[in-house]
C-alpha cells in the first residue's frame, strides 16, 4: 500500500506517519518549503495546499490519503484563524477541496479526513450517558455525544472541520470515493523532540519547582490510538466505512491528577492543587470506531506516557 499524507510532520500527523512505516506502508507526505524533512524512509514533497502541481505529485500513485494538514496561527486550533479569517478558509477549505478533487481525478481509492471533536460545539444537543465508569466520566455527569447527534460548531475550527466532513461525504456518495472522517479529541503523547510532546511544560515545571497552572479537565486520546483509529479506516470494508465519521476519544483527564502522577514519578514535592474547576462538555461515545475493534491504551497507556515525560522532564529540568 502507498498513502498520501498531510501535516506528516505536526504533531497529530506525526503519530500517524510513524505508525504507517512500522507497519510496512511507502508513504509519500508533503511538507511545507520552510519544515525540515525528517530522518525517515518517505517520499518528501515540497509544498503545500495552494500548490497544485505539489498535490498532484503527492497523491499520483496513491492507494489511499490521510488528511492531517491545517494551517493555522502558531499553537492555537481553536482560535487558529487568527485575523485573517479569509485566508484561513481559503488555504483550509479551497485547499482541502483541491487536494480531494486531485486524489479523485488519480484513481486514490481511500481518503481518511482527520476531524476533531470541535465540530460538536457547546450548543450541540447531546444525550445523557449511560454506563461510563466514575475514573472516566466529567463528575458532572452531563452527557456524552455521538455520531447520531447533529454536530452545531462554535468556532471557525469546527466549523471548517464540519464543512470538509460534508465534503468527504459527499466524495463517498457522488463519486464512490471510500472516504472517511475522524473526530479525536485532545491527543496526548511522547513526541520528537519531547518539548512538543502536552503536559510537557507543565512535567518541566514540577522539575524545575516552579508555579504550575490552573488545574482543567479534558477529554484526551493518545496520538498511537489515532493512529491505530486511522489504519482501521484504511483497511476496513469500504461498506462499513464511506461517507461516515467516527469519534475517537478515550479518557476524561484531569491535569491536576496529571501532575500529582508527574510529581511522583520524579519524586518531586506538589503541593496539593484543586480539582479542575471548568465544566466538561461533549466528551465523546466511541461506539461505532470501537465495533472496528478500536481498543484504547486507556488508563495503562496514560501512565506509562506520563513516566515517560516525567523522564525526559527531568533530564531536561
Amino acid at each position: 500500500m502507498r498513502v498520501a499524507l498531510t501535516g506528516a510532520t505536526g504533531y497529530v500527523g506525526g503519530f500517524v506517519l510513524g505508525d504507517l512505516l512500522r507497519r510496512g506502508v511507502k508513504v509519500t507526505a508533503l511538507v511545507r518549503q520552510r519544515s525540515q524533512s525528517e530522518a525517515a524512509p518517505v517520499d518528501w514533497i515540497r509544498g503545500d495546499l495552494s500548490n497544485s502541481e505539489a498535490l498532484t505529485e503527492l497523491v499520483a500513485g496513491a492507494d489511499a490519503l490521510v488528511h492531517c494538514a491545517y494551517s493555522h496561527v502558531p499553537g492555537r486550533y481553536r482560535g487558529g484563524e487568527g485575523e485573517d479569517r479569509h485566508g484561513f478558509w481559503r488555504t483550509n477549505l479551497l485547499g482541502s477541496v483541491a487536494l480531494f478533487e486531485q486524489a479523485r481525478a488519480a484513481g486514490v481509492g481511500r481518503v481518511v479526513f482527520l476531524s476533531s471533536r470541535a465540530v460538536y460545539g457547546h450548543r450541540t444537543a447531546a444525550s445523557p450517558m449511560r454506563g461510563a465508569s466514575p475514573s472516566r466520566s466529567p463528575a458532572e455527569g452531563s452527557a456524552r455525544v455521538d455520531e447520531t447527534v447533529r454536530p452545531v460548531p462554535d468556532t471557525y475550527y469546527g466549523a471548517l472541520k464540519l464543512a470538509l466532513e460534508a465534503q468527504v461525504s459527499a466524495l463517498a456518495d457522488v463519486d464512490g470515493v471510500c472516504a472517511a472522517s475522524l473526530r479525536p479529541t485532545g491527543v496526548y503523547g511522547v513526541a520528537q523532540p519531547a518539548a512538543r510532546s502536552k503536559w510537557f511544560d507543565l512535567a518541566v515545571a514540577i522539575a524545575k519547582g516552579e508555579p504550575l497552572p490552573a488545574p482543567r479537565r479534558a477529554t484526551e486520546v493518545h496520538g498511537r490510538d489515532v493512529a491505530s483509529a486511522v489504519w482501521l479506516l484504511l483497511t476496513k470494508p469500504a461498506d462499513v466505512i464511506a461517507g461516515r465519521a467516527f469519534n475517537c476519544s478515550d479518557l476524561v483527564v484531569d491535569t491536576s491528577a496529571v501532575a500529582a502522577k508527574l510529581a511522583a514519578c520524579m519524586g518531586r514535592p506538589l503541593p496539593a492543587l484543586p480539582p479542575a474547576a471548568n465544566s466538561l462538555r461533549h466528551a465523546m461515545r466511541t461506539i461505532a470506531l470501537r465495533q472496528l475493534g478500536w481498543r484504547p491504551g486507556g488508563e495503562r497507556l496514560l501512565e506509562a506516557t506520563l513516566a515517560e515525560l516525567a523522564t525526559l522532564a527531568a533530564k531536561a529540568g
